[in-house]
């Protein structure tokens, strides 16, 4: 009983075996130090947040602080603008400086008149929507049937 020849002796096997054995666990402690650094620089990461976070709770003092010197101002120019726009009223021979234009309504093709629209008649009333929808209309097909 002899073995076949395409088999290599045991002593081979072995050797290759422990040769796969020895690059796998190689590849693991590569990964495993690899990992490692990764987790440092995380926990780094993760104290550099933490002494802003506590730097943070002192800035919101200076940022409360700021808010408030910004709804003074706020409150301010509020103020300002009340009493100009107190004046602009009170003062009623100056006209006003912008004029409000109404949209004039379009005259339908199927209407018997064909004169121009009085100006009474052209302005809209207030809510009234400008720009009214459309009727639909029909598709080519459907109006060869």
């Amino acid at each position: 009983m002899t073995l076949p020849p395409s088999t290599p002796p045991w002593p081979q096997q072995l050797s290759e075996q422990l040769q796969s054995l020895s690059q796998l666990s190689e590849t693991l402690t590569l990964r495993l130090l690899e990992l490692e650094e990764r987790l440092a620089g995380c926990e780094a990461l993760v104290h550099r947040l933490d002494g802003v976070s506590a730097s943070a709770v002192d800035g919101s003092a200076v940022a409360m602080d700021l808010l408030e010197q910004t709804e003074l101002r706020i409150g301010r120019l509020e103020a300002l603008l009340a009493r100009d726009s107190a004046l602009f009223q009170t003062s009623g021979a100056a006209p006003p400086r912008l004029q409000v234009l109404h949209a004039q309504p379009v005259p339908s093709p199927d209407s018997s008149s064909v004169a121009a629209p009085c100006p009474a008649q052209a302005q809209l009333a207030f809510g009234e929507d400008p720009f009214p929808e459309e009727a639909e209309q029909p598709f080519m097909d459907e109006l060869r049937a």
